[in-house]
């Protein structure tokens, strides 16, 4: 994309739809959000363009968007966005959170008699299975390595206060997500890591164009999402099922 692209007729289904009506509606969100007649630059369809090729659906672009302004808005923010890469990171993790099968939002998390959702139960799963992670593993695979960095990762989650509110906690399985995936893939042998590297740049396709930090999300989204697969490890996070 290089422009504002010509409108694709209405009623094209998200999961085919072109290049012209995905990049029109996302413009029209982040346009209606701003509050303020607005042209997108070339580096923000080049971002639209990377959304769409890497799979992201318009509606979850779409809801980032709303999301991403009205975190903004909350914050007494009143300053105007010049960029839509001001929601790439919003984009991101609303994706990888919609991949991993999650369903509800932040706002949303309550019980049914309104009730702050209690994270005790899901924290405790969530250390019973990182303790129950069994193989097979990939050939070449430091056995050993593995089991430390799932006890690891289940010391910090159960050193995780239930009461500290979903934010902080969310925030903080991040952290202990990045770090367990880190030692995982340290324990891949040198094969099996080739073979990850080979898949990421596969599923990523061509993101040169694309600003090297989107590059850099894009790939470390993907690599964690195989290595989850391979080593059968949870999504640490509040919002799973």
């Amino acid at each position: 994309m290089t422009g504002t692209p010509t409108p694709a007729p209405p009623g094209a289904t998200d999961a085919a739809e072109d290049e012209a009506s995905y990049g029109t509606r996302v413009e029209d969100a982040f346009i209606s959000e701003r509050g303020t007649p607005f042209l997108l630059a070339p580096k923000d369809w080049l971002l639209i363009r990377g959304w769409r090729e890497a799979g992201v659906p318009a509606d979850t672009v779409i809801r980032a968007i709303r999301g991403a302004f009205e975190k903004k808005r909350a914050r007494g923010d009143l300053s105007k966005i010049s960029s839509l890469s001001y929601c790439a990171n919003a984009v991101e993790v609303l994706w990888e959170m919609e991949r991993r099968g999650l369903v509800g939002s932040h706002a949303a998390r309550r019980s049914a008699d309104g009730e702050a959702f209690d994270a005790g139960p899901r924290l405790r799963w969530l250390v019973e299975a990182l303790g129950g992670v069994e193989g097979p593993f990939p050939g070449g695979v430091d056995a050993a390595d593995v089991a430390g960095a799932l006890r690891d990762a289940g010391v910090a989650v159960g050193a995780l206060d239930p009461s500290a509110g979903l934010e902080p906690l969310e925030e903080a399985l991040a952290k202990a997500e990045k770090a367990l995936l880190k030692k995982l893939e340290k324990a891949l042998g040198d094969e099996a890591r080739e073979r990850l590297a080979v898949e990421v740049e596969s599923q990523a396709g061509d993101v040169s164009k694309l600003p090297r930090e989107t590059q850099r999300r894009i790939h470390s989204a993907l690599r964690g999402r195989a290595l989850r697969r391979i080593f059968n490890v949870p999504p640490l996070t509040l919002l799973g099922e």
